[in-house]
């Protein structure tokens, strides 16, 4: 047996990998976005003063409210794998949100050097990353490690594979 087939056949875990997956992404989200709770409202005001750039300006304080309960118990489902997919269309918007927002508060990159433009690029990537993950974990499904009944939202095609 090569190292490799040992590695396929004792490591093929779909379904612990979502659940590192969800409990990772999920809990750090989750944490995101408690600590946005506990901040209050001129982090409400702040966070709902982006909805501006799509042209939504009444009530700021309601959308950063709005962003911070998505994320905080948006995350607490996807770890849990409780109302999964309808957390993630959630978070998804939030995250697009974010991708939209963020580099404007950013700035424009430096291309001067490799290490400022590292620097701009480690100041927006936190978004993209999280909105990548929402949209494969939305397409995979929460596996079978979830709470909500069945495999918690699992697709058809993934119980093929067993």
């Amino acid at each position: 047996m090569t190292l490799y087939s040992y590695f396929e056949q004792k490591m093929n875990r779909p379904d612990l990998g979502l659940l590192v997956l969800r409990v990772a992404f999920g809990a750090l989200i989750a944490i995101f976005g408690i600590c946005k709770l506990l901040d209050g409202g001129p982090m409400f005001q702040q966070l709902g003063g982006a909805m501006a750039m799509f042209g939504i300006t009444w009530e700021p304080k309601f959308w950063g409210l709005m962003c911070a309960l998505v994320e905080a118990f948006g995350g607490i489902f996807v770890l849990l794998g409780l109302f999964f997919r309808p957390a993630l269309v959630l978070l998804i918007v939030n995250m697009v949100v974010a991708c939209a927002v963020i580099p404007g508060f950013v700035g424009k990159p430096d291309y001067s050097s490799v290490d400022a433009f590292d620097g701009w690029l480690g100041k927006i990537d936190i978004p993209y990353l999280y909105c990548a993950v929402f949209i494969t974990l939305l397409f995979t499904g929460a596996g079978k490690y979830a709470i909500q009944g069945g495999g918690g939202g699992r697709s058809g095609s993934s119980k093929s594979r067993e």
